[in-house]
């Protein structure tokens, strides 16, 4: 505040950048939902703080899903459920993130899954 920077604008940018970090993979998922317990002042309680962690997490990987979905959607590409089931199962940020770059040039939904890296299939799909 001292440099006349409104508070809700640091805190704005200070996400900002851990999700860049999140993206660029020198941060992992679970720790910038720990990161951001802490600057969110989660209470200390260590259960209470874990499972906020874990529903971040799944929230988080969940709105990268359907931002997929949506930007599908917006393409007019129907989405049949062999591949919305894969979308919401997966838990691993960087894969939806993959995935959501690759859904705004894609023909068919199935292309999602087409010459991406090894690991950009969950298991089961």
């Amino acid at each position: 505040m001292g440099l006349g920077i409104p508070p809700e604008q640091v805190v704005g940018d200070f996400r900002f950048g851990l999700e860049e970090l999140r993206q660029q993979g020198s941060l992992s998922l679970r720790d910038m939902a720990r990161v951001r317990a802490t600057v969110d002042e989660r209470p200390d309680d260590e259960h209470e703080d874990e499972e906020w962690v874990r529903g971040y997490t799944a929230g988080y990987t969940a709105a990268w899903a359907g931002a997929v979905l949506r930007l599908l959607e917006t393409r007019d590409i129907a989405v049949p459920k062999e591949v919305f089931r894969p979308l919401y199962v997966c838990p691993d940020p960087d894969i939806l993130t993959h995935w959501l770059d690759r859904a705004i040039t894609v023909d068919t939904p199935e292309e999602l899954f087409t010459a991406a890296p090894d690991r950009a299939r969950p298991a089961g799909s």
